[in-house]
């Protein structure tokens, strides 16, 4: 419980004990005083052990061990460890603070009130005492009146339920009642044994099998009707907490050692560990100053499964209740530590009977489950199941945990006489996970769970284009060489879009001064290059075969240069030429190939390139060969 007005806390390092290895070490023996080894079944060997031991906030026995969760070791609890070798001693263990004092939370929040200023907790569980009065399950620290001392000074009062749609857990400030009336007067109360742990005596204070955090509410049947089930907050801007429900619950059991769901007024419905007792081998902690039998739960600090204002709130595993929240704090390593008040142990130790179904009434068969499952879809793909026949069958879907681009949703469809029904599956990819409810005559089932995965749509991928070279003409008459329209172009293609691409002059007449160029592929992967001499006074000074290579920024170590050659020849010897590419070598008017007549050979754009299908509109670049003029013998 929660004062509004006083506000406390208390930081928690309890659970550093998470996986506590070589803590549980006993301090080596001295050499002249070996250790004894302490009784733990016998209870007055252990008062008398524990005698004025001050600061454990944690306690439990196992396997002939008794094990001790203190806040910092002490001289005296130093002693402790060096004089029996069956007592194990865990440090950082910090006394919890119960969830109930000035900003309380809940399942459902309810105000409790003193003459010190209202105060709000959380309902646990809804249900029925063995008479079939109407009962809510809480925890027993919300009934109390606790200073700020840690002293109880009386019983609160229960008041209204708290107004669900400004509460915290929706993101208001909360404490403002529903305005429906006061929920009812307690029944069976209990808070630890009701002695604070640290008192004026020095004795040891052992924990008693009735040290629980237990409370339960006699409803007022006049103002209220007790519904079965855990609210998940969906429903709360409407004041309305019982139209959505995270789940029913059918009984009350044993917590296992997995994932656990909470749901209360501050931070709604949550999911946390249990911690394993192998871990944590405790059966008591000290919360608010008193021993209360449970069990830890851990969660990230960032989204933590408790706060101060769930207290009572309802702690549960699928249909099964399990707890209520006790209290809790941060943790020395960053995670954050509850203490929950196990459900099954404080109703076999107050003697309460409490049905989850009202004594006397007889309750329809609910449907079947409906039949579904894991499935594969391409995008709006059919979902389809089975059900009972005439069943309305609603189904819900989120996208699983990586999904992205992905919605939730829901839907609800009637099944066919066969018991078949489908719906429209989502459209982006990924994975979803799904839940599948049938209702006959007003009776839902459980939940089917199942997994959709809707795969992305292929797309046919362009086989790639080969890697080719086109020289263009392969053959030149010198005086046409010089020209630098007419000069030999070099196209290739097969090269990645924006990829660098290099051409080289590999080898050539021995007077040819070696020369590279880049050039970038287009969106069709092609490049271009013109070359071409300078020296029209002189154009026999490029007589010679020339060899080029063209090489991409991309290569592989596999990928070989691309190699062409051409010739430049004497006027009177020329014969058209060709290209690498496979024209036939046919000149035109000017005597130029075909292949690229109509190419500009000034580095500028290249148009009318052709390379496969259709004409390319191609980057172009220069290269000019200067040549040393020949010095005849």
């Amino acid at each position: 419980m929660q004062k509004k007005l006083v506000q406390s806390s208390l930081a928690l390092t309890a659970a550093a004990a998470l996986g506590l290895g070589s803590a549980f070490v006993a301090s080596p023996a001295m050499a002249d005083n070996a250790p004894q080894k302490l009784d733990v079944q016998n209870d007055a060997q252990v008062q008398k052990a524990l005698s004025g031991l001050s600061g454990v906030n944690a306690y439990g026995e196992a396997d002939g061990q008794l094990n001790l969760g203190v806040e910092k070791k002490t001289d005296e609890i130093k002693d402790l460890e060096k004089k029996f070798n069956n007592i194990n001693v865990v440090d950082g263990i910090k006394e919890l603070k119960p969830y109930a004092k000035k900003d309380l939370v809940g399942g459902a929040g309810y105000l409790a009130n003193s003459p010190a200023g209202n105060g709000v907790c959380s309902t646990g569980f809804s249900g029925w005492d063995g008479e079939g009065n109407p009962v809510v399950l809480t925890a027993g620290h919300c009934s109390k009146v606790i200073e700020s001392t840690g002293e109880i000074n009386g019983d609160t009062k229960v008041g209204d339920t708290e107004k669900p749609s400004i509460a915290e857990a929706n993101g208001g400030e909360g404490f403002q009642p529903s305005g429906i009336g006061t929920v009812g007067e307690w029944g069976y109360h209990s808070y630890g044994s009701g002695d604070l742990l640290e008192g004026p005596s020095d004795d040891w204070t052992e924990p008693k099998p009735t040290d629980i955090d237990f409370a339960v509410i006699n409803v007022d049947e006049e103002k209220y009707n007790v519904k079965n089930g855990v609210t998940d907050w969906t429903s709360a801007d409407s004041d309305d907490l019982s139209t959505s429900l995270a789940t029913d619950i059918t009984g009350v059991g044993a917590h296992e050692e997995t994932t656990v769901e909470k749901s209360g007024r501050t931070t709604g419905l949550t999911e946390g560990d249990v911690i394993p007792f192998e871990e944590y081998p405790f059966e008591y902690s000290n919360v608010g100053g008193r021993w209360v039998h449970g069990f830890g739960v851990t969660s990230p600090e960032s989204d933590p499964f408790s706060q101060p204002g769930d207290s009572g709130g309802a702690v549960f595993q699928g249909d099964t209740a399990v707890g209520v929240i006790s209290g809790g704090g941060p943790a020395a390593d960053g995670s954050q530590f509850g203490w929950v008040a196990d459900l099954d142990y404080s109703l076999e130790q107050s003697g309460v009977d409490f049905q989850v179904e009202k004594p006397g009434e007889e309750t329809p068969e609910a449907p079947a489950a409906p039949e579904v499952k894991d499935q594969t879809i391409e995008p709006n793909g059919d979902v389809k199941g089975k059900a009972a026949a005439g069943a309305e069958v609603k189904l819900d879907w989120a996208p699983a945990k990586g999904t992205q681009a992905a919605k939730e949703g829901s839907e609800t469809v009637k099944a066919d006489e066969d018991g078949n029904f489908t719906v429209e599956g989502p459209e982006a990819a990924g994975d979803y996970d799904y839940t599948a409810v049938a209702t006959v005559d007003g009776q839902e089932s459980k939940p089917a769970e199942f997994q959709v995965t809707v795969e992305e749509e292929e797309t046919e991928t362009p086989a790639p284009v080969e890697r080719e070279i086109n020289v263009d003409p392969k053959e030149i008459v010198a005086s046409d060489f010089v020209k630098e329209d007419k000069g030999v172009t070099v196209t290739v293609k097969g090269f990645d879009e924006g990829e660098k691409v290099t051409l080289k002059v590999a080898s050539g007449p021995e007077n040819v001064e070696g020369i590279t160029l880049d050039e970038t592929a287009n969106e069709n992967g092609a490049a271009a290059f013109s070359i071409y001499g300078t020296s029209e006074a002189d154009p026999s000074v490029y007589l010679g075969k020339y060899d080029v290579n063209v090489t991409g920024a991309n290569d592989t170590d596999e990928e070989k240069a691309l190699a062409g050659s051409f010739n430049v020849v004497e006027d009177e010897e020329g014969n058209g030429g060709g290209n690498d590419g496979g024209d036939d070598g046919n000149k035109d008017d000017d005597g130029n190939g075909d292949g690229g007549s109509d190419l500009p050979r000034t580095g500028a754009e290249l148009t009318g390139l052709a390379a496969g299908a259709g004409l390319l509109v191609v980057g172009g670049a220069a290269v000019v060969l200067t040549m040393r003029r020949n010095k005849k013998n």
